[in-house]
This record gives structure tokens, C-alpha cells and sequence, in this order.
């Protein structure tokens, strides 16, 4: 018997997108727990650590443009497979670097290593499971992911402690090899047809650039766009950077305590992510959970600006508070797919995809420069007043980002949309 016509070996599928999807969330954020051993050991500025978190998310999100044809030409399959290699050996590089130079582009690396593993599962998920389970589904997906975003903190602050950041990333880049070996022997890219009829051919290069060209002369996905933008963006700065050096910095923690708090968010983003899109769909509208849920992440984002006297346990609220808020930019990813024909959703949702990677990589680096502005102490900390200017801005872009987009409609599931 074949087992890939086993009703059951979807969810083996969907269980291997999950786990793959849990090593891109951990090498997102990974740089904020070694960020002062990076600068100790690599002996960079802030600008430069800020450029390496953003180099990540940069090749991240310049491979989003071209993935959606990679993806429906040569099947997500192959190319999740083949990049996670790339991404596996660059996070090996990465390891044994003594050079920042090379350690920015070894993160660039793994950026593009793990570009394919959301889009390409959300992909396989448009052909192994119903239209009906894809909302309910992509949520759970996201929230497995959320696991990576955790054991990249106190987990990986253990792991460092004991065997060094280097073996740290080493032992994490030979994981990421056997996820990759483990994606094309256990993944199909669709069931096999009962009836003996060949699947739909890949589409022309004509049919893709029409696409691309629908979806980036929209108005409606340029009011979307920016708030992916700057929500995934400012919540990047502190989860994946700059979060632990500031609570050492300003709170007096030390590492390990701090990223026990950073904890939380990734933790509250867990179980945000199935609850806000369980939500919308209950509701049956997209912008109204966006605009509460992203509103709500902005203030809690605002009050790190303020560097509120709380106790730790009211920090590990904050921390939680924002992860849960930051899920219902998700939502994003509905609302873009109802925006636009199905024959074009991939294209969109991968042209949003571009917007919220390039967003994370900006805000790392923004934030980086500014604090560049201020010198560190005799023991190598900033001051408060580089972190308040620091996320202050990314609190103002934000803002900015909520304001365009309460101008876009609306989407609702079932509703044909106009383009």
C-alpha cells in the first residue's frame, strides 16, 4: 500500500511543515539572547549588530518576490528542501565566524535558507487540506512556529551557557539539516489523483507578471502592506535583537533572567495566533480584530519608551501581552488572500510576505543606528535615552502604519473580490 494515499499522511505532512516551520521561527530571533556575545566576541558596534539581525530578514524578504513561481514551477517540496540546506550551511558558517563581515552575510544566509518553509507550507496546504481548514490551519501553523521564537530565548541562553554560542548555533545548524533531509523524504506537494488525471501545468511567465503587476497597482493591498510593515517590524526589534540587551542594560538583569522574560512574547504570540484568526472567522471581518488587536500592540510597545518601574513578573505581562496583541497582524494574510482572485492569492501573499520580512529587517537596523548615536559605558551598556529613541521611533512608524490602513475595506469569507 502506498502511505501516501493513507487519509492519515496529510497531517504527517502537515506535522513536517510544523516542525521545519519551528526552525525558521528560532533562527529569526536567535541573535537577541547572543547579542552581547556577538559584540564581545565579533567586537561590532550596534550599528553592525543591528545590520546582521536585519540581514535575516533582508534576504528573507527579497526572496519572497520570485518565490511564489519557484514555488508553483518546481513545487514547495524541493525548494523548501533545497534552501533549508543553504540555510543549514550558512548557520554552520555563522558559528565558526571570527569575522562580523562574515557573520552578516553567513545571517543572510539562513534568511534565504528558511524563505520558503511558511509560503511553501501554506502552499501544500492549499492542496492536501479543504478551503475550509486553511484559516484554522495557518493559524496552528503560525502558532507552531511561535515555538521556535521560544527556544530561542531561555532555552538557547541554557545551551550558550554551557557550550558557548558557537556550539550553540552549530548543534542548531545540524538540526536544521535533518529537518531538510526530513522535508523531501516525508512531503508530497499534492495527493495523487484517483482518477489518473495529471495535475495543472506551472503557470507562464506572462500569467505571473500580470499577477505581480495586479497585486502592486491595488490600493487596497498598499493600505495593508505598510502595517505588516511596521507591526512584524517593531515587534522584531525587541523580540529578536534588541529586547535582552535593554532589559541588561536599563533593568539590570542579567542575561539568562532577561530572556526569560522576552519569553513571554513569543509565548503570547502562541496563543494569539489560532485565537485572533478563530476570532475573525466567528466574526466574519478581518479589519475590526486588526485595528484592536495592532492598537493594542502599540500602546504596549509605547510603554517600553516609557521604562515603567514594573516588578518581573510585570514585565513577563508586558512581554505576554505584546506577543498575544502582534498575532493579529496574521489576520493580515486572510484578509490579503480575499483581497484578490485565487488565481493570483499566492502572489499576493507572498508580496505581503516581502513587506513584513523587509519591515523586521528595517526596524533591527533603525533601531541599531540610532543607539548608535550614544556611547557605551566602561562596561559596554547603553543608556536609556538609546533605547527610548530606539523603539520611540518604531512606535511612531507604527502608528503611522495603523492610521493608512483603517482607510482600506474590509474582507469577509466567500466574498468574491474585484481584482
Amino acid at each position: 500500500m502506498n502511505s501516501a494515499a493513507s487519509p492519515w499522511y496529510r497531517w504527517y505532512i502537515f506535522a513536517m511543515c510544523g516542525v521545519t516551520y519551528v526552525i525558521s521561527g528560532f533562527w529569526r530571533v536567535s541573535n537577541a539572547v547572543i547579542a552581547d556575545d556577538l559584540a564581545r566576541d565579533l567586537m561590532v558596534t550596534p550599528k553592525v549588530l543591528g545590520l546582521m539581525g536585519g540581514a535575516f530578514f533582508y534576504s528573507f524578504g527579497l526572496a519572497q518576490l520570485p518565490m511564489g513561481p519557484l514555488l508553483d514551477r518546481f513545487g514547495p517540496r524541493l525548494v523548501i528542501s533545497l534552501l533549508v540546506c543553504v540555510g543549514s550551511a550558512s548557520a554552520m558558517l555563522f558559528s565558526l565566524t571570527d569575522s562580523g563581515t562574515v557573520a552578516v552575510l553567513a545571517r543572510a544566509g539562513i534568511g534565504l535558507g528558511m524563505a520558503a518553509v511558511l509560503m511553501g507550507s501554506l502552499k501544500i496546504l492549499t492542496t492536501w487540506f479543504s478551503p475550509h481548514e486553511f484559516a484554522t490551519l495557518s493559524g496552528i501553523l503560525v502558532a507552531i512556529g511561535g515555538v521556535g521564537g521560544i527556544g530561542a530565548t531561555t532555552p538557547l541562553a541554557w545551551l550558550s551557557d554551557r557550550i558557548g554560542w558557537r556550539g550553540a548555533c552549530g548543534v542548531m545548524a545540524v538540526i536544521t539539516l535533518l529537518l531538510a533531509v526530513g522535508m523531501y523524504l516525508v512531503v508530497r506537494d499534492h495527493p495523487q489523483r484517483q482518477d489518473g488525471a495529471q495535475h495543472s501545468s506551472p503557470p507562464s511567465l506572462a500569467v505571473i507578471l500580470a499577477g505581480l503587476l495586479t497585486v502592486f497597482s491595488s490600493g487596497d493591498f498598499w493600505r495593508l502592506a505598510p502595517l505588516g510593515f511596521a507591526s512584524y517590524g517593531a515587534l522584531i526589534a525587541a523580540q529578536g535583537l534588541w529586547g535582552v540587551p535593554f532589559l541588561v542594560h536599563t533593568y539590570g538583569m542579567s542575561k539568562n533572567s532577561a530572556s526569560s522574560v522576552l519569553l513571554a512574547i513569543p509565548i503570547g504570540l502562541v496563543c494569539g495566533a489560532p485565537l485572533w484568526g478563530r476570532w475573525s472567522d466567528k466574526l466574519g471581518r478581518r479589519k475590526p480584530l486588526v485595528i484592536t488587536g495592532l492598537c493594542s500592540m502599540l500602546l504596549l510597545f509605547s510603554s517600553l519608551v516609557l521604562h515603567l518601574p514594573l516588578p518581573y513578573w510585570g514585565l513577563v505581562v508586558q512581554c505576554w501581552l505584546l506577543g498575544f496583541t502582534s498575532a493579529a497582524l496574521y489576520i493580515l494574510y486572510t484578509q490579503v488572500k480575499e483581497t484578490f482572485h485565487q488565481s493570483i492569492s499566492g502572489t499576493a501573499l507572498t508580496a505581503l510576505n516581502f513587506f513584513v520580512m523587509l519591515g523586521a529587517a528595517m526596524f533591527q537596523q533603525l533601531t541599531g543606528f540610532i543607539m548608535g548615536y550614544w556611547k557605551p559605558n566602561a562596561a559596554n551598556t547603553l543608556p536609556l535615552p538609546a533605547y527610548q529613541w530606539g523603539f520611540g521611533v518604531s512606535a511612531a512608524l507604527l502608528a503611522l502604519a495603523l492610521a493608512i490602513y483603517t482607510l482600506c475595506r474590509d474582507t469577509h469569507p466567500g466574498i468574491k473580490p474585484d481584482h
